[in-house]
């Protein structure tokens, strides 16, 4: 009964029935109570977003699969301090994280949000050592900023592990001729009772102790559960962290008393379930045995009912999807691969890669990270001497023998390996310098993709994001428009999106894209900041904010929505509550140089103008290429009587961005005040051209025409800043100066 439930459950957790699992698997729990159960049991709550009830019934457990997904729990439920608990525990030098690569990535994560820049950094970098496709762990390292930690990792370090991994084991192949389909069991005892543990023969190539082969009694397994969480898996995806399979076949965390090299080959046939099957096997100790491919010198031993497992298992195992097969290549399978998995799916082990735990007396098998979990003792058990004439089928079936069909399908996972790690690094330099800010390498580096990959709906986002840093709105919106038509259900990205099409003024593509992203997904943060930019654009500020709340109701650690929080709070000019915004938006990423902005332009507005320059500063930091940023800090500093860094500061404003008028105004109004008029009205001609239809723009050559005593150019550049339509505040201003033409000027300045 055991032994179906299990199975009905891990059934239901493949088709998504989570409320039948949850109900059957509450069952199975009630009856047999367990660890392995216990866990199955918190996965089937996790997987219904009821993550508190996995979290009560996981309290407590020390397996390393339980507080792995008792951390997942704890971190739904924004218990940071108990999560990152579970996954150092025991504390101490020698404490293990549980499910290695996929364990650091949540402690660096949990360490980001809990702002520990330094231990984020070292828990990412760990986990990309372990497994550097570990894409998710490079992505946050860029966001922190971690730009030497990032380039290497995926460079040619990583490209030179690999290659050598895939040398050592030719070699360790090679030295394993004599037998080739080899198991080696060792026995020892976890002090609740004797266990055995099965590793690959391959892990200890050429050592004394690893060179005999014992035969072994296995039961029941879930293994069946691997993809969807259930006992035995040792990576669990049942969250938005990744899932390790044994697919990962260089980079596996050994555990606690395991040095497993995992093998590409066929799914274990027979072994990992013994529905409708008693199977009882007549061995008498712990004793240690040799069996090979073909071992027929091996005493025979007696079974009951052989046949009718061989039956049960074909039916459980074959109608599952395999990805095992895609890693061997042409070649069916070998010895070894037949017994330990490479894929996710039955059979395979997660993130222990072919690891089997034997519970003694009980005969329950279960995998994980070297974790033995007790069972009710009603499983029978398996001899391998079962399976010797179904590795006799598949030696018939392997080219080459069973070395070179085990070193053909590794091979073929190492060559795929290094095409994928040349991918990522292609992928990572361009996010890197995406993250840094440097946008014309980041476009430089995804432009070396190849078209299938450039003409993805992520990879176009990324581009249109640095055409969007470069104040290339026109692009920007032309790549985000194409990146839509591509994957129109693609909603990473629409807030930048939009925020271009805010830029631009272009109300009616703004409205579009608000009410399809709505309509797509309602409980997208990022919908709900497209459809506050579009009542932003139309002046309705009040609505806009109630919508940018809304978003950070759905996700409150959504850092963008703090900061147009924060420009809509500024725009009612309501200060104190844009400082807590753009505080918050700070407090969730350090990194987001447009609330530091935002700071700066309060203070800067107050009158604040060392606070204004401290917070352009810290902005500039971040991202240096920035025009507007720079002139900024420039239009601090001339505030503040540092006029010499600041015409520096706006000469290079002007460089990064050409087209930008803002910093040729400012610079002119920079010379006006050291009164250099000649050089401030040549800037000012100059910006005619880029602007002509800017009224700020011929005020102030009125302005430098009324200093230098010539009254008619003064009041035609006045009356052409008036033919502008300029605000009302600026008409008021103007025709003071009007006023005031005849007027000595007592060098009182009017800022537009």
């Amino acid at each position: 009964m055991e032994a179906t439930l299990t199975e009905s459950v891990c059934a239901s957790l493949r088709v998504y029935l989570y409320r039948n699992a949850t109900f059957l698997c509450e069952r199975l729990y009630a009856d047999f109570p367990s660890e392995n159960n216990l866990h199955l049991l918190a996965t089937c709550y996790f997987r219904s977003n009821q993550a508190y009830r996995a979290y009560h019934i996981l309290k407590g457990s020390k397996s390393a699969q339980c507080r792995y997904l008792f951390a997942l729990a704890c971190f739904q439920m924004d218990s940071m301090v108990e999560a990152e608990a579970a996954l150092l525990y025991p504390s101490g030098a020698g404490s293990e994280v549980p499910n290695g690569a996929a364990g650091y990535y949540m402690l660096g994560v949990i360490c980001r949000l809990t702002d520990r820049r330094q231990a984020a950094i070292g828990h990412y970098t760990q986990a990309l050592i372990l497994d550097p496709f570990l894409w998710s762990a490079y992505e946050d390292l860029c966001l922190l900023g971690a730009e030497e930690e990032a380039a290497g990792l995926l460079g040619d370090v990583a490209v030179s592990r690999l290659q050598q991994q895939q040398q050592h084991l030719h070699w360790e192949l090679r030295t394993q001729t004599s037998a080739p389909a080899a198991l080696c069991i060792d026995h020892f005892d976890t002090g609740n009772g004797s266990h055995s543990q099965l590793r690959s023969s391959f892990s200890n190539a050429g050592s004394p102790k690893h060179s005999r082969f014992s035969s072994v009694i296995l039961g029941d397994d879930t293994s069946s559960c691997v993809n969807s969480g259930g006992p035995g898996s040792g990576a669990i995806s049942v969250s938005g962290f990744t899932d390790y399979g044994s697919n990962s076949l260089a980079f596996v965390t050994p555990t606690a008393g395991s040095s497993q090299v995992p093998t590409p080959g066929k799914n274990m046939q027979g072994i990992g379930s013994n529905l409708g099957g008693s199977l009882v096997a007549t061995t008498e100790g712990p004793t240690r045995a040799n069996i090979a491919a073909g071992g027929h010198s091996q005493q025979r031993r007696k079974f009951v009912d052989e046949g009718k497992f061989r039956k049960v298992s074909g039916r459980l195992f074959d109608a599952v999807p395999r990805r095992s097969s895609r890693l061997a290549g042409e070649s069916k399978s070998s010895a070894l691969g037949s017994i330990t998995s490479s894929g996710s799916g039955p059979g395979s082990s997660g993130a222990g890669g072919g690891l089997y735990t034997l519970a003694g007396s009980s005969g329950t098998t279960s995998r994980s990270s070297g974790n033995s979990l007790q069972s009710s003792g009603i499983r029978k058990g398996l001899s391998f001497g079962s399976m010797e004439s179904s590795l006799d089928d598949v030696e018939e079936d392997r080219p080459g023998g069973s070395v070179a069909g085990v070193y053909h399908g590794s091979k073929v996972f190492q060559d795929g390996a290094l095409e994928l790690l040349n991918l990522l690094r292609i992928l990572g330099e361009g996010f890197r310098h995406l993250c840094m800010y440097r946008c014309q390498e980041a476009m430089q580096a995804f432009s070396k993709l190849p078209q299938q990959q450039f003409a993805t709906s992520w990879v176009l986002c990324q581009v249109a994001r640095a055409c969007c840093e470069m104040v290339d709105y026109p692009e920007a919106e032309r790549i985000f428009s194409e990146a839509r038509r591509i994957s129109a259900h693609h909603l990473e990205g629409a807030d930048i999106f939009s925020t271009v099409l805010y830029h631009m003024k272009k109300d009616v593509e703004l409205s579009y894209l608000a009410q399809e992203t709505v309509a797509m997904d309602r409980l997208s943060p990022q919908a709900w900041c497209v459809m506050g930019n579009c009542f932003s654009l139309q002046k309705d500020h009040e609505t806009a904010l109630k919508f940018f709340q809304r978003a950070l109701q759905l996700d409150s650690r959504f850092t963008y929505a703090y900061t147009l929080c924060g420009h809509e709070y500024v725009a009612m000019e309501d200060f104190e509550e844009g400082l807590i915004c753009y505080r918050n938006a700070i407090r969730m990423d350090s990194r987001h140089y447009n609330a530091w902005y935002g700071l700066g332009t309060i203070y800067f507005r107050q009158e604040k103008y060392e606070l204004a320059e401290y917070h352009f500063r810290r902005a500039l930091q971040i991202n240096s290429r920035s025009s507007v940023l720079h002139c900024y800090l420039g239009m601090a500093l001339h505030a503040l009587k540092k006029n010499e860094e600041a015409l520096s500061l706006l000469e290079q404003a002007i460089i990064a961005d050409v087209k930008n008028p803002l910093p040729k105004y400012q610079k002119a109004n920079v010379l006006m005040s050291e009164e250099r008029y000649d050089d401030a009205l040549a800037e000012l001609e100059q910006l005619k051209e880029v602007a002509p239809r800017e009224s700020s723009v011929f005020f102030l050559m009125g302005k430098i025409y009324k200093r230098l005593d010539f009254p008619e150019k003064a009041m035609y550049h006045f009356c052409i800043a008036l033919d502008l339509k300029p605000s009302t505040a600026d008409v008021n201003l103007i025709k003071i100066a009007i006023e005031k033409l005849h007027v000595a000027d007592d060098l009182e300045e009017e800022n537009l």
